[in-house]
Formats: C-alpha cells, structure tokens, sequence
C-alpha cells in the first residue's frame, strides 16, 4: 500500500512539474520569481478552461523599465486579464509582475488572497483616498524600473461598464508626472461580471485586450503642480482610455475657481 502511494505521489508531481517545466524553456521565469510563476500557471489554467482572451494590436507592455499600465474595472478577474500573455511582444519572453494597488482588506484575508497579493507584489491601500504611504511605494516601485498597475476609476464600474468610464482618480497623473514613465492604455473588453467576487472566476468569456501606445505627456511636465493640472492630465489619460474602447468618460470634477 505505501510502495502504490508513493508512485501515485511521485506519478502526481510529475504530471503537474513537467509542463510547468516545459512551458518554461520558452518563457523565463527571469526576476519575477517563482511566486509570480505559480500565479501565472494558475492564471495559464484558468484562461485555457475558461477564458478566451483576443489581443488587438501589438502588446504596448515594455520588455524593459518602468512604465504605468491603465485600464478600465468591470470585473475582478481584470488583472489576470491583462497580465495574460503580457510578454507577447517581447524579444525573449518572460514574466514581469505587474504590482496593483490594492485595497488593504485584501491583505488582511487569510490563506490564498494574501498570498497572491504578496505573490504579485501588489501594494495595500486605503480606499479614503488620503494614503500617502501607498503612493510614496508606488513611486518608488516606478523608479525602480518596474511596473505599475493602476484602475483610475478607483473602483468597479457597475453604473455604466459599456458606455462610460467613471472619472478617474487624479493620483495616476501625479504619479506618471512626477515617475516621468510612460503610460500605457489597455481596455478590457468583455470581462466576466457576477455578483459574487468567487464565482466570477469561473464564468465563461471571451475577452478582447485592446492596446493603445505610450501617452505623450510631455505637454504638461516641468509645470507647477495643481488641481486644474493634475485633472486635466488625468482626464487626458481617461479620454484616451475610452477611445480604444469606444466609449465615453467622465471629466474629473474641477476646484471651484477662486473669486477676484
């Protein structure tokens, strides 16, 4: 009886390490680490079982450096969607973790949620909105020539998923203004939506990845910072956004203007 389970065990691991091992003489594990890895192959599972994922246009995600990807939120399954195949593009492919900002709570879970967090390096934040220390991170994460992932509307977007973006939290105009990195649009098409933040994940799609090149905002450096000027670069960022998905965004509320 052990001899028999000790070969089923043995027969079990290798069934589940040898594609794993395969897949990963065309794609390196690189500086991503093997946590990273474990998420994509769960990631690789869940696409092939569940969700078919079209890619328009060539994949904008850098080989190299920093830079801030920015997409639109209907769904919890959104950044496994946009980290699928993020290295379509890439010379030699392998992963690069693309670090979110995610609601502290998450972190606070116990078992399979905290881990992936701290897996995919995402960084906690509070939803007040007042959190410095999470920016500060994200900052410095950037200048560390890594990734960032942000979802400007701050929340998911249940009120008008397909006609238009709710307006954007002007905290990703600080940060590409003050990180000086390139920002990348991507509209998620398609993502699954339910009403349970579990069963999400095993809903049938098929996802369209539609990509948009780098952001030019040059126009807006070297400028004093402001309210006026962090919503106007913010609703640059979210009208550009909208665009790749055809669809419309909501300006970002101005300061009233002062009386003379």
């Amino acid at each position: 009886m052990g001899d028999s389970l000790t070969v089923w065990l043995v027969g079990a691991g290798l069934a589940v390490l040898f594609p794993a091992v395969a897949a990963a003489w065309g794609i390196r594990i690189g500086r991503a680490g093997w946590r990273a890895w474990v998420c994509y192959e769960i990631a690789r599972v869940h696409r092939s079982l569940l969700v078919s994922v079209e890619h328009v246009g060539v994949c904008t995600i850098p080989e190299e450096g920093p830079a801030i990807i920015v997409s639109n939120h209907t769904s919890p399954v959104d950044p496994i969607l946009l980290w699928a195949r993020h290295f379509t593009a890439f010379r030699r492919p392998h992963l690069r973790v693309i670090g979110y900002l995610t609601a502290r709570e998450y972190f606070e879970l116990p078992g399979f949620v905290n881990w992936v967090c701290r897996a995919m390096e995402c960084i906690p934040v509070d939803r007040n909105g007042r959190d410095m220390q999470s920016v500060r991170q994200a900052l410095e994460r950037l200048k560390q020539g890594r990734l960032l992932g942000l979802f400007p509307e701050g929340r998911l977007n249940a009120e008008s998923p397909d006609e238009r973006l709710l307006a954007g939290d002007t905290g990703v105009a600080w940060l590409a203004l003050k990180a000086a990195v390139p920002v990348i649009p991507i509209f998620i098409q398609s993502a699954p939506r339910s009403g349970s933040m579990v069963w999400v994940f095993f809903r049938r799609a098929r996802v369209r990845l539609i990509y948009g090149q780098p952001l030019d905002l040059s126009a807006w450096r070297g400028r004093r910072s402001s309210p006026e000027l962090l919503a106007e670069v913010t609703d640059h960022i979210m009208s550009s956004l909208a665009q790749l998905g055809g669809i419309g965004y909501t300006p970002c509320a101005r300061p009233p203007a002062q009386s003379a």
